[in-house]
């Protein structure tokens, strides 16, 4: 299943040319410190995580777009069920929406902000008891679907025409609950976000 929304991605990269001037694509791969939220408690330290994936940002004026894209986002972390502390790793179809501001371009810096909405569909979720127990498929416990919030900075370097390498810190607030009643109390997520990615 994993390939095939590669595949979706590389195909929308390698038919970009037949879009108008003013959208811009990316490829991104962003590491991720993740940590969980139940009950407004923190659980057990942080993780790590990564997101990889496709940007699209679509500028209605100047230096103002709508920002959108595709992504495979690994996230997760350690939480109690029923009273027994595993570690979760959920991978999300991830489809942010929101707006973009940059600047005019400083010599061959161009900065932005972005801010928005994140929506996420669990494509798989595996679960292993800290005490030992062998991986096992998660799903039952992890809801499908998650919303949260984002906002981040960026900096890109342009490499002359259209392309651009760029950088920058985002921070991702998930607001759902990620797990079904019953497996934990109600759990969100907190993600810092380091983007590293190429814009063409």
């Amino acid at each position: 299943m994993r390939k095939k929304y590669y595949i979706i991605i590389l195909f929308l990269i390698g038919t970009s040319s037949v879009f108008a001037e003013g959208i811009k694509f990316g490829i991104h791969f962003d590491p991720t410190i993740v940590w969980l939220r139940t009950d407004n408690k923190v659980n057990d330290g942080i993780s790590l995580g990564f997101d990889f994936g496709m940007s699209l940002d679509y500028f209605f004026a100047k230096n103002y777009a709508f920002a959108t894209g595709i992504s495979m986002f690994n996230t997760g972390g350690n939480v109690n069920v029923n009273g027994f502390p595993s570690d979760y790793r959920i991978q999300y179809l991830k489809v942010p929406v929101g707006l973009k501001f940059k600047t005019h371009r400083i010599g061959r810096m161009i900065y932005s902000a972005d801010m928005g909405f994140a929506a996420m569909a669990r494509m798989t979720s595996k679960s292993e008891s800290v005490s030992g127990f062998r991986e096992q498929n998660a799903n039952k416990d992890v809801k499908f679907f998650n919303v949260g919030w984002h906002f981040g900075g960026l900096a890109a370097y342009s490499l002359g025409g259209e392309a651009a390498l760029f950088g920058g810190l985002s921070f991702l607030n998930t607001f759902t609950d990620m797990f079904k009643i019953g497996a934990v109390r109600k759990t969100t997520s907190g993600n810092i976000m380091l983007r590293i990615g190429i814009m063409f």
